[in-house]
């Protein structure tokens, strides 16, 4: 198995992992990926047109610097119109994704209610080496900005379910990931 091509879900509708690239795409389609998110400096390179993917949005992110609080919104908004749609599933991206992506993440479940250490424990149980809420990239005040505008903007969400970390029975289970979920193509 080649561990550079998985992909972690997360949640029912959410998916983690690292830069959306050509050799990915047999294993995004395998797990029937709909949408994706690229929160990374680097251009997505999948497009729309020759793949079954709805939406494809690019919203770079500066690595290892704090998030701006209009950017951190403007990914929220993506990523929530994405997640509800129908049978929707994002797969968020930064190039590793280990910090820019699942801080994103972090900060949307936040944003639909999740207390900090709740999102934390939940992107930490599917994807073992994501580091949600990397102090770099946010501080408390764009935490309570996220707050905010999660309930003006996406509560109640339209789509609970999609929030509903996995169980094992819904994903592969990868024993050499310390009993994580990750998804892949042997």
């Amino acid at each position: 198995m080649d561990v550079r091509l998985r992909v972690f879900p997360i949640t029912r509708s959410l998916w983690l992992g690292p830069f959306a690239s050509p050799m990915r795409r047999p294993v995004l389609v395998a797990s029937r990926v709909t949408h994706i998110l690229n929160v990374g400096e680097a251009p997505s390179v999948l497009s729309t047109s020759d793949t079954p993917f709805r939406e494809i949005a690019w919203l770079p992110i500066e690595d290892m610097e704090r998030i701006p609080d209009d950017i951190a919104i403007t990914c929220l908004g993506a990523l929530h119109r994405m997640v509800c749609q129908p049978d929707a599933r994002v797969y968020i991206h930064c190039i590793a994704g280990q910090n820019r992506s699942p801080t994103i993440l972090w900060l949307y479940l936040i944003g639909c209610g999740l207390d900090v250490d709740r999102a934390r424990a939940v992107i930490e149980a599917g994807a073992r080496d994501a580091i949600p809420g990397h102090n770099r990239l946010v501080d408390d005040a764009l935490v309570e900005v996220v707050r905010r505008f999660g309930g003006s903007s996406l509560l109640p969400h339209p789509r609970p379910e999609a929030l509903e970390p996995l169980v094992a029975t819904e994903a592969a289970l990868d024993p050499g990931q310390g009993g994580r979920f990750a998804v892949h193509l042997d």
